[in-house]
């Protein structure tokens, strides 16, 4: 009766299919289309209830006799240990006229190395801004002071970190 290129099909297959047709469409939690794809049905939510027993909560009289509470609390101290080094400081230089003139105030100022003294001229010429070095606070800002007043050099003084 039907042929398919010139096979009939098989029983088997044909109840198959069959079956996939009738459970396709009294089964309304999903719904079947293009081959073979099965996606939920947009009528059908899974819904579910739950019931949670209430939990008695007790809150101590006080604190065990083991414990002990410091008076004061930070958390800087738990992040770093405390050492007995001063903060450093950074030195940065910006761009405040020609190379010459800057690694000339350097050289004054700072006890640096002609070729050092060059190199962040240079930089801070090219690029805009140079690191010129790392101190302790009161150097830093001693040699930030000299450099703006004495040569009209623009340069900060920040915290390294």
């Amino acid at each position: 009766a039907f042929e398919l290129c010139g096979h009939a099909p098989e029983p088997t297959t044909m109840r198959a299919a069959l079956s996939l047709l009738l459970v396709s469409t009294t089964v309304d939690a999903f719904s079947v289309s293009g081959l073979g794809v099965v996606r939920p049905a947009r009528a059908a939510t899974p819904a579910m209830q739950t019931i949670a027993p209430e939990r008695e909560s007790t809150i101590p009289d006080s604190l065990p006799s083991s414990w002990t509470v410091p008076d004061t609390f930070s958390l800087a101290d738990l992040k770093r240990p405390s050492s007995s080094e001063p903060p450093m400081y950074r030195l940065t230089l910006f761009r405040s006229g020609d190379a010459v003139h800057m690694a000339n105030a350097l050289l004054d100022v700072i006890p640096l190395e002609k070729e050092k003294a060059v190199e962040v001229a240079d930089t801070a010429a090219r690029v805009g801004l140079s690191l010129v070095g790392v101190w302790e606070q009161g150097l830093c800002e001693t040699y930030s002071e000299e450099l703006r007043r004495g040569y009209n050099i623009a340069c900060d003084v920040s915290k390294a970190e």
